[in-house]
């Protein structure tokens, strides 16, 4: 990297050297062009709507499951395609989905999902060591917990993303430890909350098939939201890999 820029954020890179140009409100250059397309010499998007249609998410086309919010969602995280630091300890998970219209029976694109999970540790990350019970408010869970919610620089396991043209969605993170609430074990899984136009927001939790706690928790015990995980093999290494769907009903009246 040029050693201008190692100590640089994204934004003066752009202003030194890119498309924009610097002032009170950051610019596109006068000069710039609008980008040339490739020519689709393979008819992918002619394949595409072809295709689009016949694809459907497997099992039953109903309503995701709802779950719980728990104490630790916030509002306002970064919109990335990675949860967890980079380096961050703990095995490697790739989780990716379609968000589909129960009205329709079509992929939504442009649904807006939240993300956000416990580290390696079980711990979220405006945590001290302390872990509250879920069913506690969300004030009262940072209260207890000495956290509160965290400047936007500083979000950790927590993302939002937009589902693109096809409804889909993927992203990087490790696989959450479970934790302790109390006398119980609250099994690995990962939040969600899923909105979009015209349809019943979901709040819901994916859990992970082989977990030892799932049978006892309140919740997992009831979720039909319990996938499998592969594990995938590439030329750097091995990771996991996640399938997660949801399904969103008609907004109420």
């Amino acid at each position: 990297m040029n050693p201008l820029f190692q100590n640089s954020s994204r934004r003066d890179f752009f202003c030194y050297g890119g498309l924009a140009t610097a002032g009170s409100i950051l610019t596109l250059k006068a000069g710039a062009t609008p980008t040339l397309a490739t020519e689709d010499s393979h008819g992918y998007v002619n394949y595409l709507e072809a295709t689009g249609e016949a694809i459907s998410p497997e099992g039953k086309f109903k309503p995701t499951h709802p779950d719980i919010l728990g104490p630790f969602w916030a509002s306002g995280a970064p919109f990335r395609g990675k949860v967890t630091q980079p380096r961050a300890p703990g095995d490697l998970l790739v989780m990716r989905g379609r968000i589909w219209s129960h009205i329709h029976k079509k992929p939504i694109a442009n649904a807006l999902l939240d993300v956000w999970q416990a580290d390696h540790k079980g711990i979220y990350d405006f945590q001290t060591s302390e872990r509250p019970d879920p069913r506690t408010s969300l004030s009262a869970a940072r209260n207890f917990s000495g956290g509160k919610q965290p400047a936007k620089t500083d979000f950790k396991n927590r993302i939002r993303l937009i589902t693109d043209e096809q409804g889909y969605y993927e992203y990087e993170t490790i696989k959450p430890a479970a934790y302790g609430v109390g006398d119980s074990t609250r099994p690995s899984h990962i939040h969600y909350m899923v909105q979009a136009k015209g349809h019943a927001p979901v709040i819901t939790q994916c859990y992970f098939k082989g977990d030892p706690h799932i049978a006892k928790d309140t919740w997992a015990s009831k979720s039909p939201l319990i996938i499998a995980l592969e594990k995938t093999r590439c030329e750097y290494g091995q990771y996991l890999s996640g399938q997660f769907d949801l399904v969103l009903g008609a907004a109420q009246a």
